[in-house]
């Protein structure tokens, strides 16, 4: 694998390189899934194109104003603010992992895996921290902090496209829950990564946002509305919101949380909630249970580090459920759930 320097590629170009299987994979499966729609459902291809286009078009607009944001080094402004450099291994860790989790609440959970694996990765060498638990650190957080705004996670767009909730009362009943989870994921994870790293160093990612990440979103469009014409009906999580809460979960880890939002039916304003926990705190238990893992993933090895799977797996299964009860106790104090 080439050296990584200062001179190359934006991030989004590696990640689209031939070298990465992740382009292939999802052009694959939209090709093959839109080719069963048009046999087996043709009728339903229309509508479901034109229900799931928004959402994808609000999250090009996104990435693009991200790179005009970080042009302008307003990125690079409050990571410097956050990180400083003679922080304790702690501190550092800590204030990696709080970035992340605004960049991804507060902007969206693709963008945050862009921005801040590079800033993950410079800390790791600067802090001596392991590169490969940091990167599993950022994935996790990244993916938990991932509702705050309906913009933040796409499959939240397309969940609201079933149970509309006004973007203001969808903030006031998110923030709290969106704090406590952020507090236990940052805490939790800092402690964690508090260990001096014996091993090398990692190289340090250079990597920007580019508009060429929102090319990915039109296979991610196609298998979507694909999935949507086949599942017209959709699939209801039932039971207590407990019981939601682990299903939803679970068909977000193993299906990927994009296809679980598109054929999801939340029923009534509990079952919103439920989905959208599910789809951005489910996906920290597998590695492909989101794209923006497999991001992480991608950026942490072109820089020498190694995102393994069966540690981030175990990590997740620790972490979600408390995520999840933290994000439960915030929707009841908010008053989102009764």
């Amino acid at each position: 694998m080439p050296t990584i320097t200062s001179k190359k590629p934006e991030i989004s170009a590696r990640i689209t390189s031939p070298r990465d299987r992740l382009p292939v994979v999802l052009w694959a499966a939209a090709a093959i899934l839109t080719a069963a729609a048009a046999c087996l459902r043709p009728a339903a291809l229309p509508s479901a194109a034109q229900a799931t286009l928004e959402p994808f078009v609000m999250l090009a607009a996104i990435i693009a104003s991200s790179v005009v944001a970080d042009r302008l080094g307003l990125f690079r402004v409050l990571a410097g603010l956050l990180i400083r450099d003679r922080a304790p291994r702690v501190v550092a860790a800590a204030s990696v992992l709080t970035f992340t989790a605004l960049v991804s609440g507060l902007v969206n959970l693709d963008v945050a895996v862009v921005v801040a694996m590079p800033v993950a990765l410079q800390a790791a060498r600067r802090h001596r921290i392991y590169a490969g638990r940091l990167a599993v650190a950022v994935a996790i957080t990244a993916n938990a902090a991932s509702f705050l705004l309906p913009t933040s996670n796409i499959t939240s767009l397309l969940l609201l496209g079933h149970v509309p909730l006004s973007p203001l009362a969808y903030v006031r009943g998110s923030w709290l829950a969106w704090l406590l989870v952020v507090a236990v994921t940052v805490g939790s994870l800092s402690r964690w990564l508090a260990v001096v790293a014996p091993g090398p160093e990692v190289r340090a990612a250079q990597a920007r946002p580019s508009v060429r990440a929102a090319l990915d979103l039109i296979p991610m469009f196609a298998a979507a509305t694909a999935i949507r014409a086949l599942l017209a009906a959709g699939l209801a999580l039932r039971g207590g919101m407990a019981v939601q809460l682990v299903s939803g979960s679970a068909l977000a880890a193993t299906l990927n949380n994009l296809p679980a939002a598109a054929v999801l039916r939340p029923a009534g304003t509990a079952g919103l909630w439920a989905a959208v926990l599910a789809t951005a705190i489910g996906p920290c238990l597998l590695l492909t249970g989101s794209v923006a893992t497999l991001i992480c993933r991608r950026i942490a090895r072109d820089a020498g580090a190694t995102l393994r799977a069966r540690q981030y797996t175990a990590i997740g299964a620790l972490l979600v459920p408390a995520q999840l009860a933290a994000a439960i106790i915030g929707l009841h104090l908010t008053g989102a759930l009764p």
